[in-house]
Parts: C-alpha cells; structure tokens; sequence
C-alpha cells in the first residue's frame, strides 16, 4: 500500500455506479458497501473473506456485504476496481475483510444512497 497515498479519482457516487453495474436488481436492493479508500498496489497481498490473494492492478478494494442482517457466512462480493482504467475484478465470497468494526480505510456507503 503507497502510504499516504488516498484515493482521489474516485468518489462515492461513482463507486456506487460501478458497484451498480457489478450487481443484480436483487442483490441491489439489500448491499451494504464497504469501501477500502486505499490505494494497493499491483501485486500486493490482499485478504479476501478467508483467503489471500494478489491484487491484480494498482487499485482499490470494495466490499458488498449482501445479507447484512445475516450471521458469517453469507454470500457477499468483493470488487477490485482498477485505479486507471475502472475495470473491475469480481471475487464472490462468504466473509467479510475484517472482523467487528470496519477499519478506518474502509468507508461505508450507506443503503440509502444506492
């Protein structure tokens, strides 16, 4: 992760649109977004639920809770948004990134704005 370095091309009502177009009518309806606003670099590991991997492109991490009234686990999604370009890699899942609280990188986008 680039220390310091904050997301700055991106803001939320176009996070909301990309994770829009990653989502269907349903899973819309009920999301709660959590977005990491830290850049990660390409080939940085990165947790995914349970699992590590590699972040394919320097980018930035979404997560979309889709049974936020549910016990883990749950399916939920992970997009990973390209920085440049915006393009997004889908990684579905079962558990969150984090456990508790939301660190304080990762934003919460509130239903009500989507």
């Amino acid at each position: 992760m680039k220390v310091g370095k904050k997301m700055t091309d991106l803001n939320t009502e176009e996070i909301i649109k990309i994770v829009e177009k990653n989502l269907t009518d349903n899973e819309k309806g009920k999301a709660v977004i959590y977005w990491n606003m830290n850049l990660l670099d390409a080939g940085q590991t990165i947790k995914i639920g349970r699992k590590k991997m590699e972040m394919p492109f320097e980018g930035y991490l979404v997560f979309i809770d889709l049974e936020p009234q549910a016990n883990w686990g749950h399916p939920a999604v992970y997009l990973l948004i390209d920085a440049e370009t915006h393009k997004t890699k889908k990684v579905k899942e079962e558990f969150p990134p984090f456990s508790g609280d939301p660190p304080q990188n990762f934003k919460l986008i509130e239903k009500s704005l989507f």
